[in-house]
């Protein structure tokens, strides 16, 4: 019986899209793994918080020890940017889900944030072992693409995507000085310069003729210099961090989802918008328009004139967004856990007898 192991690395009590991710995979494959093992590994420091670098310093010096503790005839990393940690002697038997290469497009100086020179050599290496692992599956045609664009690596890449996350039901959050009846634009996403939340601002202060519209910001805190911006601007409200039942209840409230990033390798907000019946408008960037097809509006995501245009066009035109409501249901419905399990179970086996194929010429 073929044992397949899952590395997980992120720490389950710090919310985020690769955890997740994790619990996806774990859904889609338990149905379809008769005659497999599945078992899970962590690899992170049990008491390491939400110190970054505390977590990889830990799988620096513990992960050929985990590794051994948890044998298994195929590893599945389930986090890309992790794959720097993956030793040489186990990449023969290694399966990488890279999201995107977002770390790799800043060092490149394709998107803001310059990586320390530490944070550069776990990149620099991480690409290196992907090109030696097993296999990898890419979570769009666009990442797939950014693979062989920024890493030179063509050959064994897998399109896996995945569903969007199943929200429970819905909860409200309690915003000062906002009716509960009132309209808004909702946005989801962190103070990342790629997620671009001050054009968020831009096109929302193009929307006044609307004077009943509210705009909400959930994600962390805003930064100094985009609170100082929202400040210029009336009925803008940051709501913080929300769980998911709160998540639910914004996506299901809110009068459209404003998604204007410079940079994205899927785009989950997206899917789960739609899947909540909620219109979008996004940029252009990367997957999203790949995820999102013909359900969404779009414009590109430095025109924000542009991308105010189509918010009007949904604001103004009950039609429309009724239409584009029907349409992102169908879409979002058309990534499946039944075909994510199907796919990854197909991959398994074929990497999996590539590698028996490969050991017996030995």
């Amino acid at each position: 019986m073929p044992i397949l192991a899952l590395i997980r690395t992120a720490p389950p009590e710090i919310p985020g899209s690769m955890a997740a991710y994790g619990e996806l995979v774990q859904k889609a494959v338990a149905p379809l793994a008769e005659g497999w093992e599945v078992s899970g590994c962590d690899l992170f420091d049990p008491l390491g918080g939400g110190s970054m670098w505390r977590h990889h310093l830990w799988r620096l010096r513990n992960v050929r020890r985990i590794l051994a503790e948890h044998p298994a005839d195929l590893y599945h990393w389930l986090d890309g940017s992790m794959a720097a940690f993956i030793p040489a002697g186990q990449r023969r038997r290694s399966l990488v889900t890279v999201h995107d290469l977002i770390p790799l497009l800043q060092l490149r100086g394709e998107l803001s944030g310059r990586p320390s020179l530490p944070a550069a050599w776990l990149i620099q290496r991480g690409v290196k072992a992907l090109g030696d692992c097993a296999g990898l599956c890419a979570v769009s045609g666009a990442t797939r693409n950014d693979l062989a664009r920024l890493a030179g690596i063509e050959e064994g890449v897998e399109v896996i995507p995945h569903p969007p996350r199943p929200l429970p039901p819905q909860e409200p959050v309690l915003i000062t000085e906002l009716n509960p009846n009132a309209r808004f634009i909702l946005h989801v996403g962190n103070n990342a310069a790629y997620k671009n939340r001050q054009g968020v601002l831009d096109v929302f202060s193009r929307l006044h003729a609307f004077a009943d519209l509210h705009l909400v910001l959930a994600g962390p805190p805003p930064l100094p210099e985009l609170q100082a911006a929202a400040a210029g601007l009336s009925r803008v409200h940051f709501v913080g961090p929300v769980n998911d039942a709160q998540l639910s209840g914004l996506y299901h409230r809110a009068a459209l989802f404003l998604f204007p990033s410079l940079y994205e390798g899927y785009g989950m907000p997206v899917l789960e918008a739609m899947a909540a019946g909620c219109p979008v408008v996004c940029s252009t960037a990367a997957a999203l328009a790949e995820v999102a097809a013909d359900a969404a509006l779009f414009a590109s995501a430095d025109d924000p004139d542009a991308m105010a245009t189509q918010c009007r066009s949904l604001l103004a035109d009950e039609s429309l967004k009724r239409r584009r409501v029907e349409l992102g249901r169908i879409r979002a419905a058309t990534f499946d856990i039944d075909s994510m399990g199907r796919s990854l179970m197909g991959w398994y086996k074929t990497v999996l007898n590539a590698v028996k194929t490969k050991e017996s010429h030995v």
